[in-house]
């Protein structure tokens, strides 16, 4: 049971590391700006989910307290 414990975060993790890797693209709207924004982060070398709000932090202008953020596999933006 205590193993159980100590590698069933792993693999949680691998697995969420794994979807993450499928998702390339993150879509935010930004209230700052009044704008939606997307990014394409295919070649970024983030990775993870907490990769993708550094990524925001890092190489974006945004602000995390002013956005809201989604990660996602499609570019295409359905407007209907």
């Amino acid at each position: 049971m205590k193993r159980l414990k100590r590698v069933l975060p792993l693999i949680q993790e691998k697995k969420q590391t794994k979807r993450i890797k499928e998702m390339k693209y993150i879509t935010v709207l930004d209230y700052e700006s009044g704008r939606v924004h997307q990014y394409d982060m295919k070649n970024s070398g983030y990775v993870r989910n907490k990769d993708a709000e550094r990524f925001l932090v890092e190489e974006t202008p945004h602000r995390l307290g002013n956005i809201e953020w989604m990660i996602h596999k499609n570019p295409q933006v359905i407007t209907n």
